[in-house]
C-alpha cells in the first residue's frame, strides 16, 4: 500500500516536473526551495504552527539554534511576509510571532515531511548513527 501510494506521489512529481526543462535561479521551483531549505527557517515555520510564541518560547523549542540565528532568521520570514511581529509597550519588551497566512500555507507540506520523517525515523537515525528513542 505505502509502495502504491509513493509510486502514484512520484508519477504526479515527475508530470509536474516534465514541464520545466530547466532549474536555473529564475525557476520557481528553485525559489521556493531557496526560501524554505535552511533548517531553522522550517523548525520554526513548524513551532509557529502551534500558536503565537515569544522568542524564548522558540529558543527553547528549538534545541540549538542561537539567540542570533534565531533573531535573523525571525527577521527574515517577517521580511517575505510568513510572519508577524508584534511588540507590545511593556517593560521589558514583549515580542510575539505568529504566523500570517501566507506563513500558514506551509502546512501541508510541512506535514508532508513531517510525516515521511516518522515513517523513516529508524532509517534516518542510522543515517545519522544515533539510536532510536522511544
Amino acid at each position: 500500500m505505502i509502495q502504491e501510494k509513493n509510486n502514484l506521489t512520484v508519477s504526479k512529481l515527475a508530470a509536474s516536473i516534465d514541464r520545466k526543462t530547466t532549474f536555473d535561479e529564475n525557476c520557481i521551483l528553485h525559489q521556493s526551495l531557496s526560501l524554505m531549505a535552511d533548517k531553522w527557517t522550517l523548525l520554526i515555520l513548524m513551532s509557529l504552527m502551534q500558536g503565537t510564541k515569544r522568542t524564548n518560547e522558540l529558543q527553547k523549542q528549538i534545541k540549538g539554534i542561537s539567540p542570533k540565528m534565531l533573531s535573523q532568521t525571525l527577521r527574515i520570514l517577517q521580511d517575505y511576509g510568513m510572519i508577524d511581529r508584534k511588540v507590545y509597550a511593556e517593560v521589558p519588551p514583549k515580542v510575539e510571532y505568529t504566523l500570517t497566512t501566507f506563513g500558514e500555507s506551509t502546512a501541508a507540506p510541512l506535514a508532508a515531511l513531517f510525516e515521511w520523517s516518522l515513517d523513516w525515523e529508524p532509517k534516518l537515525r542510522e543515517i545519522y548513527g544515533k539510536e532510536i528513542s522511544g
